[in-house]
């Protein structure tokens, strides 16, 4: 039996988001180069395709507004990796305009960025996290596709906190390229950071969500299926919410408190 192209790039992308959220939640100078690599190319592929475009247009009109502000921020990032005239720091970056001075080097132009490599990375990050948003809203346009969306994220999350937790009851050791040097104390995973962490972990509790709203209204046949999905996803939406808690995010927490 073959596979739609759609279908394809539902699992590319399936697969980079597992990637991504297996190495340190993507937040390594290495793989944030790969995801956006990754992501672009699967982004130009959908491009190819006519229905995907009408798709993706009709999403930025309906968010020009937000685009827009988006498109901003991306731009004041630029700004702190060009090389600015180095009167410009005393307005725009005080403290990396003393440390110039303090080294006695003539130096004409400097960036605002302490890092240049690391801001760099960093709007790739941002990058990729519009494509990602791009990506779904082109190849994500039935219920049926969205459920499936829904399910994997809710699957994801699940299989993230039962990690953290176990690592987190180990007292977090370091395994190989896992490390947590900041988080001894708290449920991380693979992310570096407890409250990304929570935050993801959140997303994919509002897929969980999100699919036991939708399986009410599903008309099956099977409804036997139905009865044991519903008691997978409550099973997922137990173990992602001790994810978030065990995450000790004050964020994370009131977030899913909220919600």
């Amino acid at each position: 039996m073959s596979i739609s192209n759609n279908k394809k790039y539902q699992y590319f992308l399936f697969f980079i988001l597992s990637i991504s959220t297996l190495f340190n939640g993507g937040n390594s100078n290495l793989f944030i180069q790969l995801n956006f690599v990754l992501l672009g190319i699967l982004f130009l592929q959908c491009k190819k395709n006519k229905n995907y475009n009408l798709h993706l247009r009709n999403f930025l009109k309906k968010n020009n507004l937000s685009l827009i502000f988006y498109f901003l921020f991306i731009i004041y990032l630029l700004l702190q990796i060009v090389p600015l005239p180095i009167e410009f720091l005393k307005f725009m970056a005080l403290e990396k305009y003393n440390i110039l001075n303090s080294l006695n080097i003539n130096i004409k132009y400097s960036s605002i960025s302490l890092s240049y490599s690391d801001s760099f990375f960093q709007i790739l990050n941002y990058l990729s996290i519009i494509l990602i948003i791009f990506i779904l809203k082109m190849i994500f346009f039935s219920e049926r596709h969205k459920r499936r969306l829904y399910i994997f994220l809710s699957f994801l999350g699940f299989l993230s906190s039962l990690v953290a937790v176990m690592l987190y009851l180990l007292g977090n050791p370091e395994i190989l390229f896992f490390k947590n040097e900041f988080y001894k104390d708290s449920s991380t995973g693979f992310f570096i950071n407890r409250t990304v962490f929570s935050i993801f972990l959140l997303f994919c509790f509002l897929s969980s969500i999100e699919l036991l709203k939708n399986f009410r209204h599903i008309n099956s046949n099977s409804e036997k299926n139905l009865f044991f999905d519903r008691i997978y996803i409550r099973l997922f939406l137990m173990f992602i919410t001790i994810g978030i808690i065990t995450s000790f995010s004050r964020i994370g927490n009131f977030l899913l408190l909220f919600t």
